[in-house]
């Protein structure tokens, strides 16, 4: 299931496993990379496992699979702004030392029974208020495509077990 309102996009998708194992994957900044559909999320810096609202983690990116070659190699600084375990994950970026421009990336999961979950994708640039870079950037700078992608590669990874090993 997919939703895009005038300033998010939403994706859905059922997974067969439970909240507890997508939430651990969700949580390590450092598997990002390999369950991210955009392939514009590098690496994560210096980053270890997220406990908590406040935390802050970097990371690597480049949009040039975008389509954006003008943002390659550069840094995102990720403030966690919702913690729920198992339930719920939310940060909002910002270029390293920089305010945040009020872009968010949410995760929420929902247990369906015994090792099914669903889990709801939101992007949402509702909270970019700063006219220069609206001007700038037209939203959705992520497609809605490529948040798809990231469920179906969160669900492979969760189904077999990959979330076990080291990043």
């Amino acid at each position: 299931m997919t939703e895009n309102a005038a300033q998010q996009t939403v994706v859905t998708r059922e997974v067969a496993a439970d909240a507890r194992t997508v939430f651990a994957l969700l949580a390590d900044p450092r598997r990002h990379p390999k369950i991210d559909g955009s392939d514009t999320v590098r690496a994560a810096a210096g980053t270890s496992v997220l406990t908590g609202t406040g935390q802050v983690f970097v990371m690597s990116m480049d949009q040039t699979a975008l389509g954006h070659p003008e943002v390659s190699d550069y840094e995102t600084e990720n403030l966690v702004v919702e913690f729920v375990p198992d339930a719920l994950l939310t940060w909002e970026t910002a270029r390293p030392g920089k305010h945040p421009t009020g872009l968010w990336w949410s995760w929420a999961l929902e247990p369906l029974g015994p090792g099914r979950v669903r889990v709801t994708h939101t992007y949402d640039w509702s909270r970019v208020t700063d006219p220069a870079l609206l001007a700038r950037i037209t939203f959705p700078r992520i497609p809605e495509d490529a948040l798809r992608r990231t469920l179906e590669r969160l669900a492979a990874a969760v189904e077999t077990q990959e979330v076990s090993g080291r990043p």
